[in-house]
């Protein structure tokens, strides 16, 4: 019989690279993106020996018609489940925006498997929220109008790489997106995070942002507990995996080798 399963809906698509017997990597996009995000990085990695998952998320690209898309905890708990059906006990887990947020709903919610968590302009981490931004590239229709609306995010003197739309949202199966975005930020406000429970949760943190994000404010890395490692990129705008990839590995690197130093895994070969 032809067509798609209720358990086949209830599956994320995930991209994978690399192999090893280290807790693997997995790596969360932000809103309205998708795995492709993570393909330059995750293939760094994965030459060093790391196991990467580059997940889309409920609601997105592949995984558009997860049940009950939308939240962050949703998106949370079914990475967590999805690791668990792929047999992994524990990961790295890196996610930028609002994959960001669950990645740390991730810590809060099993932290036992959660062996590090790097952090990329993050959502949740105040109310202020770039709504403009993120509603550009929403309606984009043609890969031009992507263009554009990804120069906003960036910072301004910063030249997005003519192929860099091929790792955006999709262009069909608008409508999962839309839900996703009158739920998070028609108020022109995003949800906070319970940043003191996550920093209790006892996971090494890197926090990675740029200066001049307009979507997510840099103001938001500021005073915040100090489990949260925090580094902020002058003239980097919110897509520190385009603008800043190196900065990215680097913050990623000094993640894992965090969670190394306090006996939970061996250093991935270098």
């Amino acid at each position: 019989m032809n067509g798609t399963t209720s358990n086949d809906r209830a599956r994320l698509h995930a991209i994978e690279t690399g192999g090893g017997d280290d807790p693997p990597l997995v790596l969360l996009h932000g809103f309205d993106g998708r795995a492709e995000i993570f393909e330059p990085l995750a293939a760094v990695l994965a030459a060093e020996g790391r196991r990467c998952l580059a997940f889309d998320l409920p609601g997105h690209g592949r995984s558009r018609d997860y049940p009950g898309f939308g939240p962050p905890k949703v998106a949370a708990r079914a990475v967590l489940g999805d690791l668990q059906r792929r047999g992994i006990d524990a990961a790295h887990v890196v996610g930028h925006s609002m994959g960001g947020a669950v990645a740390c709903l991730m810590a809060l919610f099993e932290p036992s498997r959660v062996r590090s968590l790097t952090l990329l302009a993050p959502g949740g981490f105040g109310p202020q929220i770039g709504v403009e931004p993120i509603r550009r590239m929403m309606e984009a229709r043609t890969e031009e109008d992507q263009r554009a609306a990804l120069q906003g995010m960036v910072a301004r003197d910063f030249a997005a790489p003519a192929d860099a739309v091929k790792s955006l949202g999709e262009r069909e199966g608008r409508e999962q997106i839309r839900q996703v975005f009158e739920l998070l930020f028609s108020s022109g406000h995003q949800g906070v995070l319970p940043l003191g429970a996550i920093a209790e949760a006892g996971v090494p943190i890197e926090l990675l942002w740029g200066e001049v994000d307009p979507v997510t404010p840099v103001s938001q890395s500021e005073n915040l507990p100090a489990a949260f490692a925090a580094t902020r990129l002058a003239g980097v705008g919110h897509m520190l995996t385009l603008e800043a990839p190196g900065d990215t590995l680097d913050a990623i690197r000094r993640a894992m080798a965090r969670a190394a130093s306090t006996g939970t895994e061996v250093p991935p070969a270098r």
